[in-house]
């Protein structure tokens, strides 16, 4: 594979900023490739296979600062994280190259984007360089991953306890239309070809807090080698993920896309 690249997103049409920075990280001995970041819906899809030939280690993402306000920005941003992520069996830190202030955010539960960092000073390409060499697993309670394909559909893969054996799994989506159509049980890391699923649940649905979700499960066993995955349709706001002990939700955990 080449060697690692930093993979600049710029947000807008003001291509200054990314050329800055492109001019910064290269100095800095990490070669840099990259994008306008595109809103077209399953844009993200192709971005993450672009990324990951280019062996992108690390992502900086510039341009009109506005933009990032966009909840659909920041969900397109958060599934190319994940499909880069999973493309690469590696995690991908973001740095945001902040030069102006950044939009205030909703609150709400944990983003996937949470973990970047955001830099307004000239030692950000130190960083840079730090994490797309050694970079910093987010503080997830859960196992997360993106499996995207033009004819097999976007499928999340989650483990409520990668750590231990969970007592079944749900995946609950909320927001933009979001529901799911299929699902299965197999090996961590790829889509399973064949699947066993044991007690499944179609169509549960419940709310925490203002949020309404919809939900597929399964009571099967779950080492941490193995992974639920489940066939989205649209792309939610946000995800709910937890276990099925006794056939029933237990705790779930809240993940925000972006």
């Amino acid at each position: 594979m080449s060697n690692k690249c930093a993979w600049i997103i710029t947000l807008g049409t003001d291509d200054s900023p990314a050329q800055a920075a492109a001019a910064q990280v290269s100095a800095y001995g990490l070669p840099p490739q990259g994008q306008r970041w595109s809103t077209q819906a399953g844009s993200w899809m192709a971005s993450a296979q672009e990324a990951a030939q280019a062996n992108a280690a690390v992502i900086l993402l510039t341009g009109d600062m506005a933009l990032y306000a966009d909840p659909a920005i920041r969900r397109q941003l958060a599934l190319f994280r994940l499909a880069l992520q999973t493309h690469r069996q590696s995690v991908v830190n973001g740095l945001i190259l902040a030069t102006s202030a950044l939009p205030a955010l909703p609150d709400g539960p944990a983003g996937v984007l949470d973990d970047w960092l955001v830099v307004t000073d000239n030692r950000w390409m130190a960083k840079a360089v730090a994490r797309a060499h050694a970079p910093v697993a987010p503080a997830w309670p859960a196992r997360l991953g993106l499996h995207a394909q033009e004819r097999l559909g976007v499928w999340l893969e989650v483990h409520p306890d990668p750590e231990q054996i969970a007592c079944g799994a749900l995946l609950g989506v909320s927001g933009n239309n979001a529901g799911i159509s299929f699902h299965a049980v197999g090996p961590a890391g790829a889509l399973p070809h064949k699947t066993i699923n044991e007690y499944a649940l179609q169509g549960l649905k419940f709310d925490v807090g203002a949020l309404a979700f919809e939900a597929w499960a399964v009571q099967n066993s779950i080492p941490p080698k193995q992974s639920y995955f489940v066939r989205l349709e649209n792309e939610p706001d946000y995800l709910a993920i937890g276990t099925l002990p006794n056939g029933e939700p237990d705790d779930v955990h809240l993940f925000k896309m972006g």
